[in-house]
């Protein structure tokens, strides 16, 4: 445990996050994932239940009283992978159930097999859906679209969260346009943003702080169900969203990473990176927004720190988590 555990162990989440990135091997090419969609690597028994005995011994080690685990691609439920790939996802779930243990199954619900995914959803206790929607960079064509939204309606009970990102192209349709899908979506269903990644559009991708307060501002006002300003709104504390200080994420390949999936240039973030540990980047947030002196503490929930220390961010002045409370609350 670091010391970084310590001095914020009232702000760590209630639970583990484990993040399992079984393959690549995926039916879409967002412009915002820099996967490799044709790769089959990971696709495999064997790389699959090593993943399997990997989890097992975070768990084991771990003091948390409960665990979630993100389970994705790629695409997961891709039309095109075999019914035998379904039976190594259930022994993959069998070797690690426990009843403090959720399976998320994270898809992006663009496929026709709908049956087969609802009957193995069904048949996995503890397991649940979460998907996506984007604004912009998916390339939905119709046939996608009304597969989604058909899904959406198959796997309604099943989704717990609908999440999208704040990339910059993004924010700017968030903004000045309003989108028939989305309004459905939150009336109906729980819905999170995610900060953007850094990946290899980023110079495209990545909003600026102002874009970000901008469009944080505009969903407390125009939608504040939506989370995570939900909390910021409502909650006199709240607990950190990035869970990497308690975290195990393995790519395809079983090799082990925190948050940063992509080989980086040393100049692409202002610290030094360590692709196994991410304390160094969170020390540096902490120091560079003046985090334990602002009065905003408590309620604050951080942001994503790899964003945070990505070197070409275009930067306030003032934390843009400090001015969204000032004017919000």
């Amino acid at each position: 445990m670091s010391y970084l555990n310590t001095l914020l162990k009232d702000k760590l989440p209630d639970s583990s996050e484990i993040e399992i990135h079984l393959f690549e091997f995926c039916n879409l090419s967002c412009a915002f994932c820099g996967q490799d969609h044709d790769s089959t690597v990971g696709m495999s028994r064997d790389s699959i239940m090593e993943k399997a005995a990997l989890v097992n011994a975070f768990i084991k080690n771990n003091n948390t009283d409960s665990h979630i685990i993100n389970i994705m691609g790629g695409e997961i439920f891709n039309d095109e992978i075999s019914d035998d790939m379904f039976e190594l996802y259930h022994e993959f779930y069998k070797a690690i159930y426990k009843p403090n243990v959720r399976f998320n199954w994270v898809t992006n619900l663009v496929f026709n097999k709908n049956k087969r995914v609802k009957q193995f959803i069904d048949n996995h206790p503890n397991s649940f859906i979460s998907t996506s929607y984007d604004f912009s960079g998916r390339g939905m064509n119709l046939e996608r679209s009304l597969l989604f939204e058909t899904n959406l309606k198959v796997f309604k009970g099943d989704i717990k969260v609908i999440g999208f990102v704040l990339t910059r192209p993004a924010i700017k349709k968030i903004l000045t346009k309003t989108d028939r899908l989305f309004e459905h979506l939150y009336d109906n269903y729980h819905l999170y943003f995610d900060y953007y990644v850094p990946e290899l559009s980023a110079e495209k991708m990545m909003p600026s702080e102002q874009q970000i307060l901008d469009v944080m501002l505009f969903i407390a006002d125009k939608y504040p169900k939506v989370s995570p300003i939900k909390d910021l709104l409502e909650n006199d504390t709240n607990k950190m969203t990035c869970y990497s200080l308690n975290k195990l994420t393995l790519l395809p390949d079983n090799r082990e990473v925190k948050c940063r999936y992509i080989d980086y240039e040393e100049d692409v973030f202002e610290t030094k990176i360590d692709y196994s540990n991410n304390d160094a980047i969170i020390q540096s947030h902490l120091d560079r927004a003046g985090c334990f002196e602002c009065k905003w503490f408590d309620k604050c929930q951080f942001r994503c720190f790899v964003q945070a220390d990505y070197a070409k961010l275009e930067r306030l002045d003032v934390c843009l988590f400090k001015t969204f409370f000032d004017k919000t609350q």
